[in-house]
């Protein structure tokens, strides 16, 4: 084994095992997306919630305090004067359980909510996915049509110069067919550079390009019920978590409790001149609404507002998003419709070459009437790979904005 040979073998030894395996089907693909980072992260945003949720339950931390009162300056001592004592102290804070429990209450909603929005952000993932391989198809299909163009141009060009030997002028055709030949061409090199494109978005979704078929596409049905729709619960979303904030301002209105506690221990004195026993205090605390006029009334009002702006755009998402399942509904039909078209005519076409083959055949017509009509169905059948990813990808998009198994 030469020393080029030896080198190859040892790097392929050395990347497989740090290689993963390509996914063989559109289902394991989709697993791959429920791992996506863009979907990790709104779920551990929504972890991050619940577990401020959790925490909101809990009380604030106590406080504990040791010193000295009534300290002498002029002597320090706590043997000579009858107020100086140690002193530890304890202070709990209790804010009312009804702002504890909406603050929490806040704080799940907005958890729930991040919830739906990771469902629609792997919809919307796989919604792009199927859009790309769609779109892979459509480019290599377009690609595999333009060369096949470029062949028949070819063959114009040897049947025009065998046509100029026979006396024939077609000298113009000649420039009609670079002119055209060079179109094709450069729609190649774009749809090359498309393909690159395509891939490296591919890269960004499953960190890979894949080798599978499309899978096949269902067209959903709508019974024009907003309330399957991912955008218009999300905004619903909205409106408990105002909701929410409507309950925690209405419980500012509630006191909030305090527990003190302060033990002191103090000297007899020298030779007994002021006995006495330690001393022990104890104070409950209540806060009282004294000033809600200026301070928890106006921030009620304020909740209250956003409530009713959040049920304002909740009800502006319901109409929006009908009118755009509406709308991309038709287009998602209407290319439907435009694939059968483009089949009828491609099946069209192919009977008008078999006829023109048959007329070359015999000697009634020449060879270019052929492979102009090839190329012409070469044009349809790129026309109808276009209209099938557009069909393809409407369809799947239609798909992602709705919620399975939700009916209200």
């Amino acid at each position: 084994m030469n020393l080029k040979k030896f080198l190859s073998v040892a790097a392929v030894i050395v990347i497989l095992p740090h290689s993963h395996a390509f996914a063989t089907s559109f289902d394991e693909y989709v697993e791959r997306l429920s791992e996506h980072p863009q979907v990790m992260s709104v779920l551990a945003e929504s972890e991050a919630l619940s577990a401020q949720a959790q925490g909101a339950l809990g009380l604030p931390d106590p406080t504990l305090s040791i010193g000295v009162d009534n300290m002498p300056v002029s002597d320090m001592a706590f043997d000579r004067f009858l107020p100086t004592s140690k002193v530890i102290g304890f202070n709990q804070k209790i804010p009312n359980p009804v702002m504890l429990r909406a603050k929490s209450g806040k704080l799940e909603q907005l958890s729930e909510k991040h919830k739906l929005i990771a469902d629609y952000t792997r919809s919307r993932l796989n919604f792009m996915l199927i859009t790309k391989l769609a779109e892979q198809q459509n480019v290599k299909t377009q690609m595999e049509l333009i060369k096949k163009q470029l062949g028949f141009y070819h063959e114009l060009e040897d049947t025009f110069k065998g046509q100029i030997e026979s006396g024939r002028s077609v000298y113009q055709r000649f420039s009609e067919v670079d002119v055209e030949r060079a179109e094709a061409e450069r729609k190649l090199n774009d749809f090359e550079a498309q393909l690159v494109s395509i891939e490296a978005e591919f890269i960004r979704l499953i960190n890979e390009v894949p080798k599978i078929e499309i899978p096949k596409i269902i067209e959903a049905s709508w019974n024009q019920n907003s309330y399957e729709l991912y955008p218009v619960l999300i905004a619903e979303q909205d409106v408990d978590i105002a909701k929410k904030s409507v309950g925690i301002a209405g419980a500012a209105f509630l006191p909030n409790f305090g527990v003190n506690a302060v033990y002191k221990q103090r000297e007899d004195g020298q030779n007994g001149g002021f006995a006495g026993d330690d001393w022990f205090s104890v104070q409950a605390q209540i806060t009282l609404p004294l000033w809600a006029s200026k301070n928890q009334k106006p921030k009620l009002k304020a909740a209250k507002d956003k409530e009713r702006s959040a049920m304002f755009a909740y009800e502006n998402m319901q109409r929006l998003w009908v009118q755009k399942m509406t709308a991309l509904e038709s287009l998602r039909d209407a290319a439907a419709k435009n694939v059968k078209v483009l089949q009828d005519k491609d099946h069209a076409m192919n009977g008008k070459i078999k006829a023109a083959q048959r007329n070359y055949e015999a000697g009634t017509a020449e060879l270019d009437g052929v492979l102009l009509a090839k190329i012409d169905r070469l044009n349809i059948q790129a026309q109808l790979a276009q209209v099938k990813a557009t069909h393809i990808s409407r369809a799947a998009e239609f798909n992602s904005n709705i919620v399975e198994g939700i009916q209200k």
